[in-house]
């Protein structure tokens, strides 16, 4: 069978081209946009919600500032969708808690408020993913992988609930990637925790 010279050529490159598509498709940043994608879609509280309730993050965070001794704050890690998805660098979610001396405590976190891995994000207080995952986790069962981030001396609770308030000011964007190609427009659930904790 005689094929014509240009139907040669595409049929010699084409192994090359499906070895290039593959490489591409399972790279590490590709990786982490759809795992990105996953996560949102996959997040239990309402993204309109979180939103909305901001506002009423912010009053209760400056409540906080007026009496800051009568709290503390540690911060977590854990994986981010659910119990069952294993924790890596693209499913790993960071929260801070709250602890009032009369024992109640309160979550928050920098969360997406779309579906898609850009949104405007919004700071949430009390998540079901971080209530349920630190409840447990403060119960003896781990199972969401939930570790601590170590501070020598603790957590400065005045310093770091104001970074959170500027953080609220700042127009920064959730991005699940968080620093795309550096850019400081952007945070995501972990550099909103890391970023805005000061330690005592």
């Amino acid at each position: 069978m005689n094929f014509p010279q240009g139907k040669i050529i595409i049929l010699l490159l084409m192994p090359a081209a499906l070895v290039l598509f593959f490489l591409i498709l399972f790279s590490a940043p590709l990786r982490a946009f759809l795992h990105g994608y996953a996560i949102a879609l996959t997040t239990k509280f309402d993204h309109k919600k979180t939103i909305e309730n901001e506002k009423d993050v912010i009053i209760k965070l400056k409540e906080i500032i007026q009496n800051y001794n009568d709290y503390s704050m540690r911060a977590f890690n854990r994986t981010a969708i659910s119990h069952k998805v294993r924790k890596t660098t693209e499913t790993t979610h960071s929260f801070f808690v709250i602890y009032k001396q009369d024992g109640t405590f309160n979550t928050l976190c920098y969360a997406a408020t779309g579906v898609f891995a850009m949104s405007k994000g919004a700071w949430a207080m009390d998540t079901e993913g971080d209530i349920a995952s630190y409840t447990e986790y403060s119960q003896g069962n781990n199972r969401w992988q939930v570790e601590e981030y170590k501070t020598k001396n603790g957590i400065n609770t005045l310093a770091t609930i104001n970074n959170v308030l500027l953080k609220t000011q700042s127009g920064i964007k959730y991005f699940f990637r968080a620093k795309p190609n550096k850019n400081d427009k952007y945070d995501n659930c972990n550099t909103g925790v890391l970023e805005t904790l000061v330690e005592n």
